[in-house]
């Protein structure tokens, strides 16, 4: 190549390395923007990370602190439930509602006093209370009736003779034991009711 055409050919050269230039610090540029924008990425879910393993090690504490306490009112029933196969009914007793309600009754607050007094006397005593209703109203209605009377009755108890929660044993049959005749208020009278029995060693 003569030196006339390597003259000729100084200023596209020269061009060309100016071009080159400038297009390797706009890649330059660009790999730094991405390479930042990567790091604030893999920060951000670093972050993410470790606020996930933080709130399952704390999940994870709370459940061993649920089992724990689980397993200690498991062995409290155990050790509670230990010679109940060796219980009998020692006292009975039934207390009346009026219509649609569970409102513990003026005659009824005797009978439940003869129940707590007894309870005192028979410290290992549980008490089963049973829900009754007459045969109006829904089964649905009925039963969860029933309930309410049975938890009106053992509330009464606690309240008034400082009854522990664990001795009672709750259950509602609504109207599906209704055993009186006919459909008179009379006969309905004996339906809406709560039936107590004391177990305790005879």
């Amino acid at each position: 190549m003569t030196d006339k055409r390597i003259m000729m050919l100084l200023p596209a050269l020269g061009l060309i390395i100016v071009m080159l230039a400038a297009g390797c610090g706009a890649s330059k540029k660009y790999v730094d923007q991405a390479v930042s924008d990567e790091r604030t990425r893999t920060e951000t879910a670093v972050g993410q990370v470790a606020k996930d393993v933080e709130e399952t090690r704390a999940e994870i504490e709370r459940l061993q602190s649920l089992t724990a306490q689980l397993e200690k009112k498991t062995d409290l029933a155990i050790n509670q439930a230990k010679g109940f196969e060796a219980y009998q009914v020692i006292w009975e007793g039934e207390i009346y509602f009026d219509l649609n309600s569970s409102k513990i009754t003026v005659e009824a607050q005797s009978i439940l006093d003869e129940a707590g007094d007894k309870m005192i006397a028979n410290k290992g005593s549980v008490m089963e209370l049973s829900g009754y209703c007459d045969p109006r109203g829904s089964d649905t209605y009925n039963l969860d009736l029933g309930q309410k009377r049975a938890m009106s009755a053992k509330y009464y108890l606690v309240d008034n003779f400082g009854a522990n929660l664990y001795r009672f044993f709750l259950m509602s049959y609504g109207e599906r034991k209704a055993v009186a005749s006919g459909d008179s208020n009379v006969s309905y009278n004996k339906e809406r009711k709560v039936k107590m029995k004391l177990w305790g060693k005879p």
